[in-house]
């Protein structure tokens, strides 16, 4: 219930930190899209602002254009009723500064998407009628023989018309000009409400995920408190149970040895003084009982040591690991039957600590023997690789194998793949070698097949960890 409570509180953990990076991701994306939609919304409002501000020189210019118009008119006038020179260079000045105004009207004209692109040739035409008029009118009353019938003609009659045509082509050009600066006020204006909604509706949104993501900061960061708070207490009666557990290891070690001793010790005084009174199957039985006292005694002595691997604190130092092999060969192959053929090759050095990897080389090599000792010529292989700051070491034997369908079982405390009446042992070796290399940070694994090779490797860091 406990290992199920805290995988219920993991998912919930995960779920949680997943929320927060969302909503955190989401905040992100809503300030970024904020950001480019503010900026989109700036540029058409700089756009917006410089054709109002355009419309208006057209505006100007256009009244402008009017006004120089009158201006030459004036100073034509002025010249035909004293006949002053100083007039004509008022006419000539007046005639420049219309050009250049008329000039730049028409650029200007040009680059906005206009709706004068039609009028602005009727007035330019007008315009220039006009001060074709007036040059007309100054040409003849410089004729010694002045006409004043076609003079007046050409100030009163056709000058008048013709300004009045102006002045219509002029108003009609203002009136288009002011709608279009209206409508073009109404889409500056609508942009900046539009600027301000996005604005003030994004920092909203965003504002709103971040606050999401604070609150779900605080909560996991409450969750973690009380998680860390029931880690302490299940930590402090996993230490307590640990305790009970070593109290109870060495009690049933004290409590177990004395009775197996008496009973190896009498059935040996049975077997001894009494042999001769005894019939075949008497012996036999006498044997079973010693024999099954000593497996006793050796399950209790693995059981111990199995349990002192998980409390003895690991020394590592660095390890020649081809010294410390050949060392437990010698050791090993002195208790066979016979040498098996043995090949190892140069195995880099590690760190961990040595009693602890000796005995993982005892229980490896041990078993390499054990379950070879069937074959013709038994063989043993011994190399390793050095890869990510870890040296990885393989123990090869040519024995019996298994079948990896009961792998699982492999390594578990009384586990054994094989008979008894096969090949002897408690079933707590390989445990022990487990445990002995999950302490140091490493892997262990094993692949075979029956009647086949069977490897065995375990990870050792070749550098000092923590």
């Amino acid at each position: 219930m406990d290992n199920m409570a805290g995988t219920h509180r993991l998912m919930k953990a995960n779920r949680r930190t997943l929320l927060i990076k969302a909503g955190l991701a989401v905040a992100l994306v809503a300030v970024i899209m904020l950001s480019w939609m503010a900026l989109v919304r700036i540029q058409q409002f700089a756009e917006s602002s410089k054709t109002v501000e355009q419309t208006h020189r057209v505006i100007e210019g256009l009244h402008q254009v009017l006004l120089d118009v009158k201006d030459a008119e004036s100073v034509q006038r002025g010249y035909l009723i004293t006949g002053a020179d100083s007039f004509l260079l008022s006419h000539d000045a007046t005639i420049q500064r219309l050009q250049g105004r008329m000039h730049s009207l028409r650029e200007l004209i040009g680059e906005m998407a206009s709706q004068q692109h039609d009028e602005w040739p009727v007035l330019e035409q007008m315009v220039a009628q006009r001060l074709q008029a007036l040059q007309q009118g100054i040409t003849l009353f410089k004729k010694p023989s002045l006409n004043n019938e076609q003079l007046v003609e050409l100030v009163q009659g056709k000058g008048l018309a013709s300004m009045a045509q102006l002045h219509a082509q002029v108003h009609r050009m203002l009136s288009i000009e002011e709608n279009q600066l209206k409508q073009r006020a109404e889409k500056v204006e609508n942009n900046a409400n539009s600027t301000r909604q996005w604005i003030f509706f994004g920092n909203l949104f965003a504002v709103g995920f971040l606050g999401f993501a604070m609150w779900a900061t605080f909560r996991e960061s409450e969750q973690r408190r009380q998680a860390q708070r029931e880690t302490q207490r299940y930590t402090a009666q996993l230490e307590l149970t640990n305790k009970e557990l070593e109290s109870f290891s060495y009690s049933v070690s004290h409590d177990l040895r004395s009775p197996l001793r008496a009973i190896d010790g009498y059935s040996r005084i049975l077997q001894e003084d009494y042999e001769d009174k005894l019939d075949d199957e008497g012996r036999r039985v006498l044997n079973v009982v010693r024999d099954s006292s000593k497996k006793m005694g050796m399950l209790i002595d693995d059981l111990l040591t199995f349990s002192r691997m998980g409390r003895k604190p690991v020394e590592a130092r660095r390890i020649d690991m081809n010294e410390l092999v050949m060392d437990v060969w010698r050791e090993v192959v002195s208790h066979a039957d016979r040498e098996p053929l043995f090949h190892k090759d140069h195995l880099p050095e590690c760190h961990g600590d040595r009693p602890l990897i000796r005995q993982v080389l005892v229980n490896l090599l041990s078993n390499a023997v054990k379950y070879s000792s069937t074959m013709d010529q038994p063989s043993i292989r011994v190399d390793a690789e050095e890869a990510d700051g870890e040296a990885i070491y393989r123990i090869a034997d040519n024995g019996v194998g298994f079948d990896m369908r009961f792998y699982d079982k492999l390594f578990g405390v009384f586990q054994r793949l094989h008979r008894e009446d096969e090949f002897p042992g408690t079933g707590v070796g390989l445990a022990i070698v487990k445990r002995v290399i999950v302490r140091h940070g490493g892997r262990v694994s094993a692949q075979s097949e029956p009647g086949k090779e069977t490897v065995f490797s375990f990870s050792l860091p070749t550098e000092a960890f923590a």
